[in-house]
């Protein structure tokens, strides 16, 4: 039953994955076009400010996970129930540093967007971030049960539990949308959302797990053990918001919600670009840590890298090309035409993104070896470096310059010094890697890329149109990968599934 359980939630995090792009992708042009872009640059003002706050969760959550997972294992419910309350105490304590941080806020929120917002915004603005902040100040501690669930290695539940939120949330959004409502309903739903969705998890906590918190002996080391072992999550938590929000906070402040509007536009496209290749180096802890207990080598290492990077280079190759093709015109459907510039903003984010992309399986190295504390380094003083290049290029080239400062930031810390400490302390082959990632799929995209050009000289310019395109420059692609991209083992593993499923067919048809 375990393993079903663990195979049966792998399936279900992926239909997540699936689901939320998806869903994302097709209600985001109904919200801009229902919110104004002048609103909706002010919903993801507020959201990303009230972000910052929610790192003062420490990285807790996974280290429940973590604990509550282990403390099963050996099944010791004396120290599980101990931290289970040393964890509510912490938790209690975050809740009012949440309320303290947000009360300051609100009360200088005119004065920080006072030349960038108007009073009306001004008003909808301090509406907003009190409900997100009360929000956030219930999401952390009720947070907790949905990891604790997850340490009892209950996937089926969590993942379903989340499967019925996302489809729920967007049909609620939908209506409300429809009906003339406009971003403070949005943060009230998403409120009253959370809240249920943790009392849901609460209640199966109790009721079906029959977890008990209870302090039998106050550890100060163990207080000291569970936030040392969150630390670096925690550092790598402010990295995520300072590195992808920085430039909603920075553009709000100088700018106009318009120009916020453009940029959070761009970094969503962004994040469904990077999920793609997270939902396959996902999968590889096991395997990793599996080789690294059996004593492999660098090379060894090396080979996997390799072999993952390259799948992962031929999966974000097609979105890339594709993009760089078609990007302006699915723009234009998509958001309309005074969104155009995200184009050039997504661009030259998956530049350099497309290189960290196709090497996060060192990441789950760095994990497995237990040598995540020099990325989490590297990646603060690479936000840091964005931070102040962001405000220096934003006064001038407004979203554009901080695409410009991101994508500097990235191809400094996560492509040059990221791949130098793979080189000399992980003792990884990049040069070899590097080599081998190329050969044949860098030609295959090139050559796809320019082909597929001659898909623009086709007439019309609606979503028929669009998909028409995508359809031939997927063929395009696909022709070219297997001719002169993919080696035997790729080419094995990509038309494997298709052959089967013409079995599969040929076999309903009988």
């Amino acid at each position: 039953m375990k393993d079903d359980e663990i195979r049966i939630g792998a399936i279900l995090s992926y239909v997540i994955i699936a689901l939320s792009t998806t869903t994302g992708i097709i209600y985001t042009p109904f919200m801009l076009r229902q919110l104004g872009q002048s609103e909706y640059g002010l919903y993801m003002l507020m959201g990303s400010l009230v972000g910052y706050i929610s790192i003062i969760d420490f990285g807790l959550h996974n280290t429940i996970y973590r604990f509550i997972a282990k403390y099963q294992a050996e099944k010791d419910n004396e120290n599980q129930e101990n931290f289970l309350a040393a964890t509510f105490i912490i938790y209690g304590i975050i809740t009012v540093l949440v309320l303290v941080i947000g009360a300051v806020l609100f009360l200088n929120l005119e004065s920080i967007f006072s030349k960038s917002l108007t009073y009306d915004e001004l008003y909808k603005a301090k509406i907003m971030f009190v409900v997100l902040v009360i929000n956030l100040a219930l999401s952390l501690p009720m947070g907790v049960f949905q990891f604790i669930i997850r340490g009892y290695g209950k996937f089926i539940f969590t993942n379903s539990l989340s499967i019925v939120h996302v489809i729920l949330r967007t049909a609620v959004l939908i209506g409300i949308l429809s009906l003339g409502y406009k971003a403070i309903a949005i943060v009230v739903m998403d409120t009253i959302f959370n809240i249920a969705k943790g009392l849901v998890n609460l209640s199966y906590c109790f009721n079906k797990l029959k977890i008990k918190i209870q302090k039998h002996v106050f550890n100060i080391d163990f207080i000291k053990e569970i936030l040392n072992y969150s630390f670096f999550v925690f550092i790598l938590a402010i990295v995520n918001q300072i590195f992808w929000k920085i430039g909603h906070i920075a553009l709000g402040i100088m700018t106009s919600t318009a120009v916020v509007a453009i940029y959070a536009l761009s970094i969503t496209l962004v994040i469904y670009y990077q999920h793609l290749a997270l939902v396959i180096s996902g999968v590889f802890m096991p395997k990793v840590a599996g080789l690294i207990a059996k004593g492999a080598t660098g090379e060894d290492l090396t080979d996997l890298m390799v072999k993952v990077g390259r799948v992962q280079l031929s999966i974000l190759g097609l979105a890339l090309t594709g993009f760089i093709i078609l990007g302006r015109q699915f723009i234009l459907l998509w958001a309309g035409s005074e969104y155009r510039q995200v184009y050039w903003i997504v661009i030259l984010l998956l530049i350099p993104l497309t290189i960290q992309m196709s090497q996060t399986i060192g990441g789950v190295i760095l994990q497995a070896k237990n040598m995540i504390s020099f990325k989490a380094k590297a990646y603060l003083i690479m936000s840091l470096l964005n931070f102040f290049l962001s405000i220096l290029l934003a006064k001038t080239l407004e979203s554009l310059g901080i695409a410009i400062a991101t994508a500097l930031s990235i191809f400094v810390f996560q492509i040059i010094i990221l791949n130098f400490y793979y080189y000399y302390k992980v003792d990884l082959n990049i040069p070899r890697f590097f080599k081998q990632i190329s050969k044949g799929l860098l030609p295959a995209m090139i050559l796809s890329a320019i082909i597929g050009l001659g898909t623009l000289f086709l007439s019309g310019s609606g979503w028929a149109s669009f998909f028409y395109r995508v359809v031939l420059i997927t063929i395009i692609y696909g022709i070219m990968m297997y001719a002169i991209g993919f080696n035997s083992y790729e080419k094995n593993m990509f038309v494997k599934p298709i052959l089967r499923m013409l079995k599969i067919e040929k076999t309903f048809k009988r």
